[in-house]
């Protein structure tokens, strides 16, 4: 009968585990060593791109804010704080762009009553413009429509007067800049 062997318990230990323990802790610390550098390295070689190290670190530039109260909503037409004012409504991209943001920067320039406009093309102002001339009210905000680009004179929360259409707001142009 053959002979049975007898088995080291730590050399089977060895053999399975790949070396001691002295062996596995030399492994480990290397594979850190090696996460830590590359790491570094790759913080490096950022900060070199971004400029903070052998470059200007880029200085943080503030805006200032400028808050837009000139441009409204329909709906607040006819509820402004102001006691009488002007609202033009037109549609920013539209045909008559460029006669009405004229009329409106040129207006604005002057110290006169202040003027908000509204954006017809904007879709929280699409039930404002209709096709029908039968359908324009300007007699408060909820019922508002305009055929095309209108300008509204309020007073104390209502329409006193009212210019709709581009070749009446050119017309009414000289008085209004006056």
């Amino acid at each position: 009968m053959a002979k049975k062997k007898k088995i080291d318990s730590k050399k089977l230990k060895k053999e399975i585990m790949g070396g001691s323990d002295e062996d596995q802790m030399k492994k480990m610390i290397k594979i850190l060593l090696i996460v830590v550098l590359f790491i570094g390295l790759v913080w490096f070689v950022f900060a070199i791109i971004n400029g903070e190290i052998f470059g200007k670190k880029k200085s943080k530039e503030t805006e200032e804010v400028e808050i837009q109260n000139d441009i409204i909503l329909a709906g607040s037409v006819f509820n402004r704080s102001e006691e009488e004012y002007y609202v033009l409504l037109y549609d920013f991209d539209g045909a008559n762009k460029g006669t009405c943001g004229a009329i409106f920067t040129v207006y604005n320039d002057k110290d006169a009553l202040k003027m908000f406009k509204v954006d017809l093309g904007d879709k929280m102002n699409s039930n404002v413009l209709v096709t029908d001339a039968g359908a324009v009210n300007y007699s408060n905000s909820a019922d508002l429509k305009v055929l095309d680009a209108t300008l509204i004179k309020v007073k104390d929360g209502k329409a006193i007067e009212f210019i709709s259409g581009i070749d009446e707001l050119k017309a009414y142009k000289s008085t209004l800049l006056d």
